[in-house]
């Protein structure tokens, strides 16, 4: 039933919070590259369990309980495994192709869904939603048997790690600041990936075709935009490309509500869809920028759990308020103030500078290691 549907949706997310707050104790204990093959396969596993008819909500609320968990180890882990491995100067890069699989996991699964559901995708009279299930398990298996041997080798897990749970006073404003505003962005895309399908078309009278259109166009946004935001941040700087995000965001955040117009509903989705993942790519190398090697992992985990502690609170507040309000209008400009916040919470962030080199024989070498320095 639909009612059951949401229930599912909510475990996924309620996974997902979990594996946010979890993925640096589990990352103190065992190797991330071990870790990150579990939580691949588990989110391959989960579709495959989906696809039993006839199995109970316990049995789906399991599978999507465990898909949201091992989601967020995706989310958390694999930056801070790889991006310290790179020169700074392409972090930001690095840390595109890292996010670019949200963009192209979206744009791949809006693609494949209705070909698998339908039929059109397959040359036998297999179709429905069990196929679709299973073949989103195929698809997400060999992804997961490609990457198997391709993560960075990790000898022992640092006994130093551990000590790094609490983190140090000069970094903790910093870090205050980060989980702010990537709070205040979880709270920013909700408004459109909630309702604005559901406004073109209920509210403005548009067709069912112009919903599709332009959530299709947020997918091919988030597809290119980690890229993009990489290949920028490196070119004109970090902070000042993340502060241009969240306003950019803000703007197609409002611009639904500013104009009806197919042209402006169209370039809104595109906005959205190239900032949404584009800003996530941002945060995370800003944070090791300013919190180090030794410190990221934890605050990313961090940023990352009040991501979606936001999006939760901020998803039921809206969807409440949705059900007694005449308009989606004030959700969108909620959206847009909340990003708003996000551009001060940044600013606010004071630059340090971090120690660049160390002295090793008669030449100075960068300072890029993957466990804690003394």
């Amino acid at each position: 039933s639909k009612a059951q549907a949401s229930t599912l949706g909510v475990a996924t997310l309620v996974g997902y919070v979990f594996g946010a707050a979890m993925a640096d104790s589990l990352a103190a204990r065992w190797p991330g590259a071990r870790l990150l093959r579990v939580a691949m396969l588990v989110c391959s596993l989960s579709f495959v369990a989906c696809a039993f008819e006839g199995a109970g909500m316990t049995w789906n609320l399991l599978w999507r309980t465990a898909a949201g968990v091992a989601g967020a180890l995706l989310m958390v882990l694999p930056a801070p495994l790889v991006l310290p491995r790179h020169d700074a100067s392409i972090r930001a890069r690095a840390s595109g192709v890292v996010f670019s699989g949200i963009g192209l996991g979206a744009a791949l699964s809006g693609w494949l869904v209705p070909l698998l559901v339908t039929g059109s995708a397959s040359a036998t009279a297999a179709h429905g939603v069990t196929f679709a299930w299973l073949g989103l398990g195929a698809v997400c298996l060999a992804l997961t048997a490609g990457a198997w041997r391709a993560w960075p080798v990790e000898t022992t897990v640092a006994p130093a790690t551990m000590a790094q749970a609490r983190l140090p006073g000069d970094v903790r404003r910093t870090v205050a600041l980060l989980l702010l505003a990537h709070g205040l962005n979880a709270v920013g895309y909700l408004a459109h990936t909630l309702f604005l399908p559901d406004y073109v078309v209920r509210e403005l009278g548009m067709p069912l075709t112009m919903g599709g259109l332009v959530w299709a166009m947020f997918g091919l946004g988030a597809a290119v935009g980690p890229m993009l935001a990489g290949t920028l941040a490196d070119a004109f700087g970090l902070k000042r490309c993340l502060m241009a995000g969240f306003a950019l965001k803000a703007v197609s955040a409002i611009l639904p509500a500013w104009g009806a117009s197919a042209t402006a509903l169209l370039v809104s989705a595109i906005l959205m869809g190239l900032c949404t993942p584009g800003v996530v790519v941002m945060v995370s190398a800003y944070t090791l920028e300013r919190v180090g090697t030794p410190h990221h992992r934890r605050a990313w985990g961090l940023a990352t759990s009040s991501f979606a502690i936001a999006q939760a609170a901020g998803g039921a507040l809206m969807a409440f308020a949705a059900t007694r309000l005449d308009s989606y209008q004030p959700l969108f400009c909620a959206s847009a103030v909340a990003l708003a916040g996000s551009v001060a919470c940044i600013a606010l962030v004071r630059e340090r500078a971090a120690p660049a080199a160390t002295l090793s024989g008669s030449r100075l070498l960068p300072v890029i290691t993957t466990t804690p320095q003394p």
